[in-house]
């Protein structure tokens, strides 16, 4: 069994209902703290962080399927697999997710609108990463964490007849 968790930044120039509302896109189920309603933008009320601990990804599961991302979101998910293959973590738009959508942040880099970390722990990670991405054209064209198309770390496409 794995657990996940999200979280992010709350800056002076984010509109809280607005980060919230995109984190529910993606993971409705989630349990968040109560926040005041209606404040005025920009805020006065500093940094904070946001976090959902325990949270279902079976929507953001629905939304990989559904744009055709599986194979990217195995690549996003196994490049922070840590060493012993129990924990992972990676970036997701909150732009995008406000629009109900999933695009992945390559680690480094800085989006308009911030992103969330998403991070999942767990025994046998790398086996349960590729059944949770799993589509139908894995019968005919086969996919593992870190195999020899994986995407490279800039993000960049690999090809089987590269290298």
């Amino acid at each position: 069994m794995v657990r996940a968790s999200v979280e992010t930044g709350i800056g002076p120039a984010d509109d809280a209902d607005l980060v919230l509302a995109a984190l529910l896109r993606l993971f409705p189920d989630s349990e968040l703290p109560v926040t005041e309603s209606g404040a005025t933008f920009p805020t006065s009320a500093g940094e904070g962080v946001l976090c959902a601990q325990e949270v279902d990804l079976d929507r953001l599961q629905e939304r990989l399927q559904e744009q055709r991302i599986c194979d990217t979101a195995l690549d996003a998910m196994a490049f922070a697999l840590d060493a012993d293959g129990q924990s992972t973590c990676f970036s997701i738009s909150r732009q995008a997710a406000l629009a109900g959508k999933v695009a992945f942040v390559l680690p480094g880099e800085r989006v308009l609108g911030g992103t969330f970390e998403v991070s999942i722990a767990g025994e046998g990670l790398a086996e349960w990463i590729e059944q949770f991405t799993w589509h139908p054209g894995r019968g005919s064209v086969p996919r593992n964490v870190a195999d020899e198309v994986a995407m490279r770390s800039d993000g960049s496409v690999r090809e089987w007849f590269d290298d």
